[in-house]
C-alpha cells in the first residue's frame, strides 16, 4: 500500500528524509551500504549517496528536534517518505503533521516553486489521519492500495456486524436483506459450501426476492448468470446472488451493492476479494465529504458473526474500529470474553517483556506472551533454602545488561553467601588438573562445569549444533546459570561437574529498575543509553529497594550504587541508575509503572511468602539509610504490623488516652504494637505515614516536640510516642485516613529540612523512599548523599543525627 506525489525530477543536491517508527531498526537496515554520519547527539543519520544527495533516516521527534538546530537543511529537504506511516499517525500525529506543515511551507518560499518535491507515504493498513495527509499535503497524488479489504476502508464502504448464533443465521439474514430498496440494490451473498448456497437461495425466493445461485456445480450456467445479473435494473429492483468464493474470480462481478458474507472468509485476503465486488462504487477521497449526487451508491458489507467464528473476533473488532464503524455493545462483551479466553490459554507462557519493563504492552491483542499474574509460576523463586524477596533492601551484583533497566545477576546475602561458598570449592576442586574431566556425551539441558580464565562456573546446555551444520557442530549454546548471561562455547570445554556441586538452586535473578521508559514513544531503549549503562554498572555491588518479585523476576526502585569512606566513618551516593537514565534526555518517567505492577499483583491474589532472604532485613546506607546498621536483622516492610516473636519481646503497656473509653477495652493491661512509619518532608511539613490498614477508633495528640498516635485494628492496639528532633505547629497539624492508612502531617515551626525526624533511633521509623526524588531539590537527604562533586556532597552517618531506617516487623512496645 502506498500514496505517492512528486513534482519534478531532483538535481542530486536534494535530501531525502526517511521517517521510521523505530529509527535503530531502519538505520541498521540501510547502514550496511551507505557511510554514517551521526548528527550531533540527536537520534538522527546522514548516509550519502553519491549520484542522489543527503539520506536523513529518524523518527519524528528526532527530526523535529533537528528542525530546531538546524532549520536552514530543511531548505534543502526535497523527498519525505514515512514508512509504516499508518503506525506513525497512531503513535506520532501531531510531530508527524508538524513535520508536514514544515515541509510544505518550505515549498512556498520565494524563489523555491521549481525545486522538485515528493511525499511518498508506505504502509499495510488504510488509516483516517491518511486522508487529511493526502487531501492537504499532496498534489495530484497517486494512490496504490494492493489490498482489496484496506482498499474498501479507503472507498468509504460501510461495515455492518451482526452477532448471532449459528442456528439463527437464516432469519438474522432476512433482517439484512432490503426488500423494498429506493434504487435498484444487487446483492451478494457469500457461502461456504453447495449445500449452503442451495439453502440461502431458497429462503430467499421463499421472501419473494430473485435470487440466483453459483457454485462449482453450476459452472456451465456461467453465461447465463452474468447475463441476468448484468441487466440494466429499474429503480426499487432487487437483485440477489448466492454463491461460494470459489466462483468468484469467474463471475468478475464489480458492481455490487451489498456483500453479504453468511459464512465467515477464511482469509483477509478472501476477504477483500468479495468486497473488491463493490469496487465500482468505492468513492474517492475527492468524492468523501461532498454532498451525495443523485444516483450514488453506498456500498455495504454485512457479516455475520457467530460462536463458530468467535476466534475472529478481535480482528474483526480492530477492523471495524479503524473502518468508524457503529459497533454493538454486545460485541465488545463478546470480544473482552474471547481475550480472557485466549489469555488464560497462555498460562504457562512466560510474563510479555514489555509488561515487565514498563507496565503495558501496546500489542496485548495479538502479543503472544502472558499479562497476567498466575500464582502457580509466579511465586518467587527460592535460591536457596529461602525465597527471593519480596520487599525490603537487597545487595544486587549485575553481571548480564539486556538493556538500560533489565539486568541478570544475584543478590548477595551478607549473613550467608552460598555462592561464595560454592564458588571457592568449585575453584579448589577443578585447580586440581586430575578433576578437569572432560564430558564426551553432552546432554541437553545437562548441567556442567566451564572455566574462563581462572574463573569456574556452573552452566546448562540450551542447544546443541546440528548434525548438518559443520562448522556449529563442536559448539553448544550455553547459559551461565549463577550470572543469567548465555554464550557458545567448545564442547571439549564443558567438564563434569561433581553432584555436590548440583544442589544449590540457579543464582541469576532478573531485575528491572522501575518508573523510566524510553523517549519518543519507543519500546526499545537506544543503544547508546543501554552501552553506557553496562560500563557503569556491571559487576559492581549496588544497594536497591525491592518493589515486586515475581517467579526469578524483581522489581527494584530505586538502584544505586554507594561508597563508604571508613576513616570519615562516611557513606556517598555515587550514582542512581533511573536518574543516570533521565539525566542522558534518552528515558522519560513512568510513573505508572509501579502502580500497574501492583494491580496485577493484588488481582492474583498471590499467597503470602512466609520465608525471604535475610537480605531483605538489610537496611540501606543514608542513601538507601544508615550504614552502620548493616549487622543488625531487620524486619520487612510488607506486614502492616510490628509484631516480633512473643518470646523474645513481652513488654505490656496501658495507653496513654485512658479517657477513650473505646480504647479501654479491658483493665489488665494492655499489649500495644508499635505501628510501621514511613516519613518523608516538604518545605513546610514532614508526613507520616501509619502502614497498619483498616483502623478503628484513631487519635492523635500534638506537642511542641512530640506527637503521640493510637489506634485500634481487629483486636490489636497501637501506640506510637514520637520525640520529635525539631518543633512543629500543634495548631496545624492534622491527621486523616488515606488509601485505607492514617496519614499525620506535622506542620514545621521553622521552614528549613529536618536531618532526621525523631531524637532517638526507632527501629519502627524508616525514611519514605517513594518521595525520595519528589522532594530532593529542596531537602537536606539528597544533597548529602548524591555526589557529582564529592567534596561538597558528603552524607554524614552518624548515630547522632541518623534515623536507622529499616524495615523492620517490629516490636512489642511500652
Amino acid at each position: 500500500m502506498g500514496w505517492y506525489s512528486h513534482q519534478r525530477s531532483h538535481t542530486g543536491q536534494d535530501i531525502f528524509c526517511f521517517l521510521g517508527r523505530h529509527f535503530y531498526r531502519v538505520s541498521e537496515v540501510l547502514g550496511k551500504e551507505m557511510l554514517k554520519k551521526p548528527v550531533g547527539s540527536l537520534k538522527c543519520y546522514v548516509f550519502f549517496f553519491q549520484n542522489i544527495g543527503d539520506i536523513i533516516v529518524t523518527t519524528p521527534h528526532s527530526l523535529l528536534r533537528l528542525f530546531k538546530y538546524q532549520s536552514l537543511l530543511f531548505l534543502r529537504l526535497c523527498h519525505l517518505i514515512l514508512d509504516e506511516v499508518e503506525v506513525l499517525l497512531s503513535e506520532a500525529n501531531e510531530q508527524v503533521f508538524a513535520i508536514l506543515d514544515n515541509f510544505k511551507k518550505n515549498i512556498e518560499v520565494e524563489g523555491r516553486e521549481s525545486a522538485p518535491h515528493q511525499i511518498v507515504a508506505a504502509g499495510v493498513r488504510w488509516s483516517r489521519h491518511l486522508e487529511h495527509v493526502i487531501q492537504e499535503f499532496m498534489t495530484e497524488p497517486y494512490v496504490v492500495i494492493t489490498a482489496m479489504e484496506e482498499a474498501a476502508l479507503c472507498g468509504s464502504v460501510q461495515q455492518v456486524v451482526h452477532l448471532c448464533l449459528e442456528s439463527e443465521k437464516t432469519s438474522t439474514l432476512l433482517q439484512t436483506l432490503d426488500f423494498i430498496p429506493s434504487q435498484a440494490q444487487k446483492t451478494l451473498i457469500f457461502t461456504c459450501s453447495v449445500a449452503e448456497t442451495e439453502t440461502v437461495c431458497k429462503v430467499v425466493e421463499s421472501c419473494s426476492v430473485f435470487c440466483l445461485k453459483m457454485h462449482k456445480e453450476m459452472v456451465f450456467d456461467l453465461k447465463s448468470i452474468l447475463e441476468q445479473w448484468n441487466k440494466k435494473l429499474s429503480s426499487g429492483s432487487h437483485i440477489v446472488l448466492a454463491l461460494t468464493d470459489d466462483c468468484t474470480p469467474l463471475l468478475a462481478i464489480t458492481d455490487a451493492t451489498c456483500v453479504i458474507h453468511f459464512s465467515f472468509p477464511a482469509s483477509p485476503k478472501i476477504f477483500g476479494e468479495r468486497l473488491y465486488c463493490m469496487s465500482d462504487h468505492f468513492q474517492s477521497l475527492t468524492e468523501q465529504g461532498s454532498p451525495a449526487k443523485p444516483g450514488d451508491m453506498k456500498t455495504r458489507s454485512v457479516l455475520l458473526l457467530t460462536e463458530r467464528s468467535a476466534g475472529h473476533a478481535v480482528g474483526v473488532l480492530r477492523y471495524l474500529e479503524r473502518a468508524d464503524a457503529k459497533i454493538p455493545s454486545e460485541l465488545y462483551q463478546f470480544t473482552a470474553g474471547v481475550l480472557e479466553a485466549k489469555e488464560e490459554k497462555k498460562a504457562r507462557r512466560p510474563l510479555c517483556p514489555y509488561l515487565k519493563a514498563f507496565g503495558f504492552c501496546k500489542h496485548k491483542r495479538i502479543c503472544p506472551e502472558r499479562h497476567h499474574v498466575n500464582p502457580e509460576i509466579d511465586m518467587p523463586r527460592k535460591l536457596s533454602d529461602q525465597a527471593i524477596p519480596t520487599f525490603g533492601y537487597i545487595k544486587i551484583i549485575p553481571f548480564y545488561i539486556v538493556n538500560a533497566t533489565h539486568y541478570f545477576g544475584r543478590i548477595v546475602d551478607k549473613h550467608v553467601d552460598l555462592y561464595a561458598t560454592l564458588n571457592a570449592e568449585m575453584k579448589e576442586y577443578f585447580e586440581d588438573a586430575s578433576n578437569k574431566t572432560t564430558v564426551e556425551q553432552v546432554e541437553k539441558f545437562g548441567l556442567y562445569g566451564l572455566a574462563e580464565k581462572t574463573v569456574f562456573y556452573r552452566v546448562q546446555v540450551l542447544e546443541m549444533g546440528q548434525e548438518e551444520d559443520q562448522w556449529a557442530l563442536d559448539k553448544v549454546l550455553v547459559k551461565f546459570i549463577d550470572e543469567g548471561r548465555t554464550g557458545i562455547v567448545p564442547r571439549d570445554q564443558l567438564l563434569r561437574l561433581p553432584e555436590s556441586f548440583r544442589p544449590l538452586p540457579p543464582q541469576a535473578v532478573e531485575f528491572i529498575v522501575c518508573r523510566v521508559k524510553p523517549a519518543d514513544g519507543e519500546i526499545e531503549w537506544n543503544p547508546k543509553v543501554t552501552r553506557y549503562i553496562h560500563h557503569k554498572i556491571i559487576g559492581k555491588l549496588h544497594d536497591a529497594k525491592v518493589i515486586l518479585a515475581l517467579g526469578n523476576t524483581v522489581w527494584i526502585d530505586p538502584m544505586v550504587h554507594i561508597t563508604k569512606l571508613l576513616n570519615l566513618k562516611t557513606s556517598v551516593i555515587d550514582y542512581n541508575v533511573r536518574a543516570e537514565i533521565l539525566s542522558m534526555g534518552m528515558g522519560i518517567d513512568n510513573s505508572e509503572h509501579i502502580e500497574q505492577l501492583k494491580k496485577l499483583y493484588e488481582g492474583a491474589k498471590m499467597p503470602t511468602v512466609e520465608k525471604s532472604l535475610s537480605q531483605t532485613l538489610t537496611p540501606p546506607s543514608e542513601g538507601l539509610r544508615s550504614t552502620q546498621q548493616e549487622d543488625v536483622d531487620r524486619g520487612s516492610e510488607g506486614r502492616a504490623d510490628s509484631e516480633t516473636d512473643a518470646e523474645n519481646q513481652k513488654h505490656e503497656t496501658a495507653p496513654e488516652n485512658t479517657g477513650d473509653a473505646s480504647i479501654n477495652k479491658t483493665t489488665e493491661p494492655l499489649k500495644s504494637f508499635h505501628p510501621q512509619i514511613k516519613w518523608f518532608q516538604k518545605d513546610d511539613v514532614v508526613i507520616l505515614r501509619m502502614r497498619i490498614r483498616n483502623v478503628k477508633d484513631y487519635k492523635c495528640k500534638y506537642f511542641r516536640d512530640r506527637v503521640t498516635f493510637s489506634a485500634w485494628v481487629g483486636e490489636k492496639f497501637y501506640l506510637a510516642d514520637l520525640e520529635l528532633q525539631a518543633n512543629i505547629i500543634k495548631d496545624d497539624c492534622k491527621c486523616a485516613i488515606k488509601n485505607d492508612e492514617p496519614v499525620i502531617t506535622l506542620a514545621k515551626e521553622r521552614r528549613e529540612p529536618w536531618r532526621s525526624l525523631l531524637r532517638q533511633r526507632n527501629p519502627n521509623v524508616a525514611f519514605d523512599f517513594d518521595h525520595w526524588e519528589e522532594c530532593e531539590e529542596e531537602s537536606h537527604f539528597s544533597k548529602v548523599v548524591h555526589t557529582k562533586n564529592l567534596s561538597c556532597k558528603v552524607a554524614e552517618v552518624t548515630s547522632e543525627d541518623s534515623d536507622q531506617t529499616s524495615e523492620d516487623d517490629g516490636s512489642e512496645s511500652e
